[in-house]
Formats: structure tokens, C-alpha cells, sequence
């Protein structure tokens, strides 16, 4: 009997011990199928679970909004010039139907279509056979002259649909479908899923776990890419072209020894998590000392570290073409002219650089401006003075600063873009009185800092030592809205083509938008020989900075 208790002391101890390395190890390493990918894995993208994606995705803020009468009223008539059918809404179909989970896709080579996949399914094998032989139709059917044949491989049996352009081996193993762009490449991974490949896998190599620590334990998604054979790439094509690097230096690709990325549904918001392993780019660490400087109507504050004296070498090498040749050149004969070497350019400017953007609701136009550190407020004074007046803008002082103004074109009479350099700040604006009281340090009074929504949104992300983004999106959008709605309502007036596909008066009211919109905020850290990102929002910085680009 005591033998058996000490059994079960040793079983509780060993559960708790487990409990708390889990704790501390919030990423749990996915190692069933890091374990059938080799250790060269060059990228690997896995989804843990499609049908818990799905049901998290609609209890999002987002879904939420997608879901709004007046939204769905509006999308009506974009819906309806979408096909009925499409490879999109069939795959969205079949994978509900599948129930997938463990869903993976992996390569170990950018030279070729190397690709492996497969995930695990939950629902009856006659089912997925039959969207399987569908899945292959639809191939055949879209690739002229592809044919289609079988092997068998040990005790398992392969369809190969194959043609001149590409071929995909595939298999179902107990309750896993696989499939791979060559056949050796499928029976290498049903080596791996069998026992029978011992060679190193993906879960055992140290850059990978490392990773791996860093990402939360429930994500969506994950990606993890190891951009050696990239950066290769890069290293022998800029050979190729003639601008090769000294052996010292390496370009940014090269400094990186892994990256990985997993999205987590985190209730109503969405938030993301990234991690580069490499070194450090540079020792200061952030301040925001430009933070308390802005005003509660502030929709964007934005605020990083860059190594300016290593970001910016390009000003003072020889221009190379393309559209940006003229101008960059000019830049560079105006620092020449003046004198200026790239000792000056290094000591005149900090590392600490920071954007920000006031919209009051009566303004058609954000007030919008960027600043720089002046480390040697002297040397900084003589670089832009050297710049700006290459460029004809007028130069005056006020402030215990030196201000230059662009020409006046007429078109835009709203925007005056002002640089001006203090003691403590180069500041570029789109309007001088946003450069002025930037300059002179003005306190924002009742600003971003007082607002509690900023606060408490803020403390969603760790505290960051290399940058920090916030974005009121709620306003932001609100803001936007009453821009663009009337020039939106006066191009469908002259343009047929957009009344076709959208209704402007059916465009859902502001608040209908906006009451289902959080801020957004991010942050960067470096931590554990990496640099450590997480944003959180109703879309992430990284989603409405690619949903921005696309627009």
C-alpha cells in the first residue's frame, strides 16, 4: 500500500512539474508533425485545428461587423458578381466537411516545387475519398494532357496525377491525408510516418525548438521559414550585378537565422506574434519622448528604433538607375556640395525615430508628422539646410528653430509640408502648426497619454525596448468615413462601372462601423537573441498594413 502511495506522490509530482515547464514554455513545440519533416526544412506552415479556426473566427469583432444588416445589405451587390461556384468556396466547404486537423504544408528547397502536405481528418473515410477522387477531377480537368496512375509504396497505395507543368503523389494513411509534389518526396514522408526514416527531423534542431518557445501554445496558424537558401540566393545575384558586399557585411536576409509567425483568435480581437532570431541591429533602446507630446485626437503614434548611422549609407554611394535615381542623386550633390561627409550624416541624428497623426472631426485632413533624434543638433541644422534649400524650399526661424517650407503648388492648399530642426528634434509635418508644436515641446494637456482607452490598450502588449505602434481605428475610420463618402457618392454619379458593383448609399453609417472597431497596438522587443513582435486589435498591424497595400 505504501509502495502504491509513493506511486501516486511521484505521478502528482511529476503532473505538476509538467504543469509549470508548460507555464513557462507557453509554446509547445508541434512536434507531431515537426517530427515527419526533415531537419533542412526550409518552410513549414501548420493549422492545428480548422474546425476550432472556424468557430473562433466567428466570435471575433470582425465577424461580428461582417455580420451587420446594413453590412450584408451593402455587400449584396458585390456578392452577387462573384461566381456562384469557385475553388475558394469549395475548399471552405470540403474542410468543414473534413473536419481537418494537424493541417501542414513544408518544403526544403526554393529551387524547385519540393512541396509536402497533408492534415488528419475526423470524419468518415468513404467521405474523404469521395473529395479526394473530386479534388483530382478538378486537376485533370484544369492541367491539358495530365494523366493519372497509381503505385503502391510498402502497404500503402498512391494516386499520381501528373503532366508537363507539375504532378502531386497523394495517400491516405489511417486517418492522414498526405501528398507531395514528386512521388520520392511522398514515400520519404510515409518513411517518416511509418518508423522507418531515422535521419534527423525538424522537431530536433535547435534554431526550430528556439522559435518555437516564442510562439503561443493556441495560435490559429503558424508559420516558421528558414531563409538560409534566400539569402544565398540574394548573396549570388547582387554578385551577378556587381554589388557584392564586402566579406564583413551582411545584408538583412543574412542576419536572420530563422522567422516565425502565428496568428491567435484572442475573443473578440486578433492578435499576432512574430519572431526574427538574429542580432541585435542596435543598443538603444525606446523612449517615445515624443509620446507626450500627442493630442487626444491622435490616431496613429508610432515610434521604433533604427541604426541611422547604418540605415542611411545610400546618401553618400553612388546612384544606381531607376525612378528614384534623379532625386537621390540630388541629395547626394547637395551633401557633397556642402561640404558633408558621412561622419557628419552619423553624428547629426539619433536612433529613435517617431510618425504620429492628429485628426480632429472637423478636419478633412490628418495633421501628420515625423521626427528624428538630433543627436548633434548643429550637424543636423547643416544636413537639412543642405537638402532643403537643393530643393528650393524657403527657409525662415522661429521657435529656437530652423524652418524650410516647400513651394506652394496651389493644388493642395490644405498641405504645407514644414521641416523644421530644433535642439532636441527634426520634425517634418504636412503642416507647419503640427511642426510647431512639435518643436516647441508643447504639452498635449488632456492627450493620448490621459485617455484611458490608450492605457488600457497599451498594457495588451509587453512593454516595448525597440517600437510601439497605436492606431485608434475606431476614429480613424470615422475620420476617413467623412472624407471619403461624399467623393465616393460623387464618382458613382460619373463613373457607370462603380455603380455596377457597389450601391454608395447603402454604405453602412460610421458608428454601425465603428462599434465593432478596437485601437490597434504593437510592440517589439529584443529577447532571447531575437527580436520579439505582438500586435492585437480587431485586425493586427500586420493585417491592415496588407489590407492598406492592397487598397
Amino acid at each position: 500500500m505504501k509502495r502504491f502511495l509513493l506511486v501516486i506522490l511521484i505521478a502528482a509530482v511529476a503532473a505538476l512539474a509538467a504543469y509549470f515547464i508548460a507555464r513557462q514554455h507557453s509554446a509547445a513545440v508541434p512536434s507531431t508533425i515537426a517530427n515527419l519533416l526533415p531537419a533542412d526544412t526550409a518552410l513549414f506552415i501548420h493549422i492545428p485545428d480548422v474546425e476550432k479556426n472556424r468557430d473562433d473566427w466567428q466570435r471575433t469583432d470582425l465577424y461580428q461587423l461582417y455580420r451587420e444588416p446594413a453590412v450584408q445589405d451593402f455587400l449584396k451587390k458585390p456578392k452577387s458578381k462573384l461566381p456562384e461556384k469557385g475553388s475558394l468556396k469549395d475548399a471552405w466547404v470540403d474542410s468543414a466537411a473534413l473536419r481537418i486537423r494537424n493541417g501542414f504544408v513544408a518544403t526544403n528547397s526554393f529551387d524547385s516545387l519540393h512541396l509536402i502536405g497533408g492534415f488528419e481528418f475526423r470524419c468518415d473515410a468513404k467521405q474523404v475519398e469521395a473529395i479526394r477522387e473530386r479534388w483530382e477531377t478538378r486537376l485533370l480537368t484544369k492541367l491539358p494532357g495530365a494523366q493519372r496512375t497509381s503505385a503502391n509504396y510498402e502497404k500503402h497505395h498512391l494516386d499520381i496525377v501528373s503532366s508537363a507543368q507539375l504532378s502531386l503523389a497523394s495517400t491516405i494513411a489511417g486517418h492522414q491525408f498526405l501528398a507531395a509534389a514528386t512521388v520520392e518526396d511522398l514515400k520519404a514522408l510515409l518513411d517518416r510516418v511509418d518508423g522507418r526514416l531515422k535521419t534527423p527531423a525538424l522537431d530536433g534542431d535547435g534554431i526550430f525548438r528556439a522559435a518555437m518557445k516564442q510562439m503561443p501554445a493556441d495560435y490559429a496558424w503558424m508559420l516558421y521559414l528558414q531563409p538560409k537558401q534566400l539569402a544565398q540566393k540574394l548573396v549570388t545575384l547582387r554578385a551577378q550585378n556587381g554589388r557584392a558586399l564586402p566579406p564583413d557585411q551582411q545584408t538583412m536576409l543574412e542576419r536572420i537565422q530563422s522567422y516565425s509567425h502565428a496568428m491567435v483568435f484572442d475573443g473578440g480581437k486578433i492578435r499576432d506574434v512574430g519572431f526574427a532570431a538574429m542580432p541585435r541591429l542596435a543598443g538603444t533602446k525606446l523612449e517615445r519622448t515624443t509620446l507626450g507630446l500627442a493630442p487626444a485626437d491622435t490616431v496613429l503614434y508610432s515610434a521604433f528604433v533604427a541604426n541611422m548611422q547604418q540605415q542611411f549609407d545610400w546618401v553618400f554611394e553612388p546612384v544606381g538607375s531607376g525612378s528614384m535615381a534623379a532625386p537621390l542623386q540630388a541629395i547626394t550633390n547637395a551633401l557633397s556640395s556642402a561640404g558633408l561627409t558621412k561622419e557628419d550624416w552619423k553624428a547629426a541624428f539619433g536612433d529613435e525615430i517617431s510618425l504620429m497623426a492628429a485628426w480632429s472631426a472637423n478636419a478633412k485632413l490628418p495633421g501628420a508628422v515625423f521626427t528624428v533624434a538630433a543627436r548633434d543638433s548643429a550637424r543636423a541644422r547643416k544636413v537639412v539646410g543642405a537638402i532643403a534649400s537643393s530643393s528650393g524650399w524657403q527657409k525662415s526661424s522661429r521657435n529656437s528653430a530652423e524652418y524650410y517650407s516647400a513651394p506652394m503648388s496651389g493644388v493642395l492648399t490644405a498641405v504645407n509640408p514644414t521641416v523644421a530642426v530644433s535642439d532636441k528634434l527634426v520634425v517634418v509635418g504636412l503642416d507647419s502648426a503640427s511642426v510647431d508644436r512639435m518643436v516647441t515641446q508643447a504639452p498635449a494637456g488632456n492627450g493620448l497619454t490621459a485617455s484611458e482607452n490608450f492605457r488600457a490598450t497599451s498594457k495588451l502588449v509587453p512593454e516595448p525596448q525597440q517600437m510601439f505602434t497605436y492606431v485608434d481605428l475606431p476614429s480613424l475610420y470615422s475620420r476617413l468615413d467623412a472624407t471619403l463618402r461624399p467623393i465616393l457618392q460623387m464618382s458613382a454619379a460619373f463613373v457607370p462601372g462603380l455603380s455596377e458593383r457597389l450601391d454608395p448609399n447603402k454604405l453602412p453609417q460610421p458608428e454601425v462601423i465603428a462599434k465593432h472597431l478596437s485601437p490597434v497596438v504593437a510592440s517589439q522587443s529584443y529577447v532571447d537573441d531575437g527580436y520579439r513582435s505582438e500586435s492585437v486589435g480587431t485586425i493586427t498591424i500586420g493585417q491592415a498594413a496588407i489590407a492598406a497595400g492592397a487598397a
